[in-house]
Order: structure tokens, then C-alpha cells, then sequence
């Protein structure tokens, strides 16, 4: 439960007790009314019938005084009670919520402790191979022991392991950046057919060196959308780059830009196999991700989770469909997965 539905359930259960005890009071005061102290002047008292001055009132016998107060003290009741009885029916329950809803959020700051813990233990260990990669061959060539011929084989793999590293440190940093208070949008009008166009074509020799083929259906007028274009730029980048790290030589990927009557869909497809339901479930949490891409060191697990956290902050919304929910969007025969980017136009 959100604390908007939290307040939600006290103004609802408020209103409704509130009615209750409306409708309780006006039952209870109209029976009195025009029943019970009818019933007790006609039938206890008729005396008191009579008097039409407080003096005439004093100067009925003392038993008379005793049932005047005890009516106005079983009125004064009869009006509390309904009060008394919604206000203790309305706390209890609305305490049991608060009780509730405290609960949850410990439970929810538990499971974020735990989160963080994961993630500094993930980053460890997807740094730790690479900088002992880099510091054995370093040593290496350090003390001599490798030949001439084999010494631009270890410069390259220092290289890329280095470049490994620098690109988990700066996904890293744009995740907490992106997290951070201060961090605001740089929106603008974008034309979103344009901005997917630039960065297929940035990607593309990734994905010939990779074996891949693209497709592309791009409309050629304008739609613009508001948003920041360098970090949307962001988060196509990402999802072709894991389109192309995560999948067999020869994948087909699909680049599609579709307008709707009050919104723009990105779709990025491949012909990749499925992801696991259990793992498709987290895959936009920070350091998800298969354990072939762990243990080939295919990706640093932050990607989606950058590409995510940046269509929120948007008010975008990123989805993974998979077979064979994706069939009703008609992309094709051949794909078993596509990532959607809904986009609202302005």
C-alpha cells in the first residue's frame, strides 16, 4: 500500500463513519423525540405536562426533578453514544491500517538495506576479474615473462578489461546519479523519429561486428515529443547494446517507431531467445541479469535499469513482452522479444 492509497482509506472510512453516525443520530434523536418522551410524560409523569414556567417546575414534587434529569442525562447519552462509538470503530481501524502500512514500509526498507548490500557485492565481484586480469598481465610484462610477440596480446587485453571496468563505473554513476534529489531533466521538443534513427546509426557497426542484421521501420515526418534527448539517446543506446550482447551470432533485431492517436511507441525486437519468466520479472533491477552474461562478462547488469529509471523520470513507461503476448503488436513472425518505450505526446 502507497501512502496516496493510505490516505485514500482514512478519508473513505472517515466519510463512511461519519454518514453512519448521521444517520445513527437521526434514528436515535427522531425515536426519542416521538416516542420515548411521549411515552414518559403520558405514562411515567402527566404532571409535568403542565408546567409552563420553571416556577411551576420547582414546585413539583422533588421525584419529578430527578426524572427530568435523568431524560435530559438519557438524551445527552443517546446523542454521545453514536459519536463515541463511530469515533472508537474509526480509530481501531484506522490504526490496524497504520500498523499495517508501518509494517510494510519496514519490510520495504529491509528488502532496500538488502538491495544495497547486493549491489556493492555485485560490483565487487564484476570488478574483481577484470582488475585481476589486468593486474596479472600487468605484472607479467612487469617482470619480463612475456615474449615480444605475444606482449600487444596483453597491452589489448589490459585494454579491454580496462574499458570493461570504466564502463561498469560509469553505469554505476549514472544509476546513482539518476537517483539522486538534484538530478533534473533537460526537456526540450524532440523529434523522436530523428533521435532513434541516430542511434541505430551509432550502433550499427556493433551490430555488423557482431553478426546481427537490423531492421528499421521509422516514420519520415516529425514526432515530437518533450523530453531530454541525451539521456533518451541513453536509453536507446541501451537497449540495442543489450539487444547485441545478449543474443547468438546472427540475431535479427527489429527498430520500429510507431505513432498511436496520444502516443509514440519505440519498439526494439530480436529473434533472441526468450528470457526466463523468473529472471524477466527483475530485469529492470540494478545488477539483474543472466548468469551467461555474468560469467562472459557480456554486461555490467545496469543498463536496463539506467534505461528504466530514465523513462520514469520521463513518465515514459518501458516494457518487456515476450511470446506469445507480443504476437497482438504484429512485428513479425520471427520475434521472441521486444522491449517497448511508450512516449505520451504533448
Amino acid at each position: 500500500m502507497t501512502e496516496k492509497e493510505l490516505q485514500r482509506y482514512i478519508i473513505k472510512r472517515f466519510i463512511w463513519t461519519t454518514v453512519i453516525i448521521a444517520v445513527v443520530e437521526f434514528i436515535m434523536l427522531f425515536t426519542l423525540i416521538n416516542d420515548i418522551i411521549p411515552l414518559v410524560l403520558d405514562n411515567v409523569f402527566p404532571e409535568l405536562q403542565k408546567v409552563t414556567t420553571f416556577s411551576e417546575f420547582r414546585d413539583l414534587p422533588g421525584s419529578s426533578e430527578w426524572i427530568v434529569v435523568l431524560c435530559l442525562l438519557g438524551v445527552i447519552i443517546m446523542a454521545l453514544l453514536p459519536l463515541v462509538t463511530g469515533g472508537v470503530v474509526f480509530s481501531g481501524r484506522v490504526t490496524r491500517k497504520l500498523k499495517a502500512f508501518e509494517a510494510q514500509r519496514e519490510k520495504e526498507r529491509a528488502q532496500e538495506q538488502k538491495q544495497r548490500y547486493l549491489m556493492i557485492s555485485d560490483i565487487a565481484h564484476d570488478l574483481k576479474t577484470p582488475m585481476t586480469t589486468v593486474s596479472g598481465y600487468a605484472k607479467a610484462l612487469s617482470d619480463g615473462m612475456v615474449k615480444e610477440d605475444q606482449q600487444k596480446e596483453y597491452l589489448d587485453a589490459i585494454s579491454d578489461k580496462t574499458l570493461r571496468m570504466n564502463d561498469i563505473v560509469q553505469m554505476l554513476f549514472d544509476y546513482v546519479r539518476l537517483d539522486s534529489e538534484g538530478f533534473t531533466l533537460a526537456k526540450q521538443k524532440t523529434d523522436i523519429c530523428e533521435l532513434v534513427r541516430e542511434c541505430v546509426a551509432a550502433n550499427f557497426s556493433d551490430i555488423e561486428a557482431a553478426g546481427d542484421e537490423v531492421d528499421v521501420d521509422i516514420p519520415d515526418d516529425q514526432i515530437m515529443i518533450d523530453a531530454d534527448k541525451v539521456q533518451l539517446t541513453r536509453v536507446f543506446n541501451n537497449l540495442i547494446t543489450n539487444a547485441v550482447k545478449h543474443n547468438p551470432k546472427g540475431t535479427k533485431l527489429g527498430v520500429y517507431v510507431k505513432a498511436e492517436p496520444d502516443e509514440v511507441r519505440v519498439y526494439i525486437a530480436d529473434t533472441g531467445a526468450p528470457i526466463e519468466e523468473e529472471l524477466a520479472k527483475e530485469l529492470f533491477e540494478p545488477f539483474v541479469m543472466g548468469d551467461k552474461s555474468r560469467s562472459t562478462g557480456g554486461g555490467s547488469g545496469l543498463g536496463l535499469s539506467v534505461a528504466n529509471k530514465i523513462a520514469e523520470l520521463h513518465r515514459f513507461k518501458l516494457k518487456l513482452v515476450q511470446r506469445p503476448e507480443m504476437q497482438r503488436y504484429n512485428l513479425g513472425e520471427d520475434y521472441k522479444k521486444v522491449f517497448i518505450l511508450i512516449c505520451a505526446l504533448q
